[in-house]
């Protein structure tokens, strides 16, 4: 596959695993507030206004990913922030589950995001070495 191709075809992707991710997590809790059990021993909130702001964000996330997708060479700021919110969930679900407040199952999740950041990282390299030259 060409690399510009793969880069457009790698953003798309990671818009997509933003949006079934958020969507999944908006909706889940209100049909059963038991699947906050997946994070970890802990109550479920007492409401979930930070939870679904996060969620918010998340689906912006992918409309900047998506955005990316259309012209990955002209899109340098949207990548730079994109690898940190991408290395920032992989910390933060990395901490809670070390202080045993997170799921085996949250690390999964979030080591998806650790591995678009390197992904994204990776392009932002190649596309930052064509421009030099």
């Amino acid at each position: 596959m060409e690399r510009t191709a793969y880069h457009r075809y790698m953003y798309r992707v990671a818009a997509v695993w933003n949006w079934i991710l958020s969507l999944s997590f908006l909706i889940l809790p209100r049909i059963d507030i038991a699947y906050f059990s997946i994070a970890g021993p802990m109550a479920p909130p007492p409401t979930l206004l930070w939870f679904d702001c996060f969620f918010g964000l998340t689906i912006a996330f992918g409309l900047g990913f998506y955005i990316i997708s259309r012209s990955t060479t002209e899109n340098h700021g949207l990548i730079e922030i994109a690898i940190f919110e991408k290395a920032w969930v992989f910390v933060i679900g990395l901490y809670y589950f070390l202080i045993a407040q997170a799921s085996i199952w949250v690390l999964v999740v979030v080591s998806g995001d650790l591995l678009f950041g390197i992904l994204f990282l990776e392009d932002l390299r190649s596309i930052m070495k064509s421009t030099t030259k």
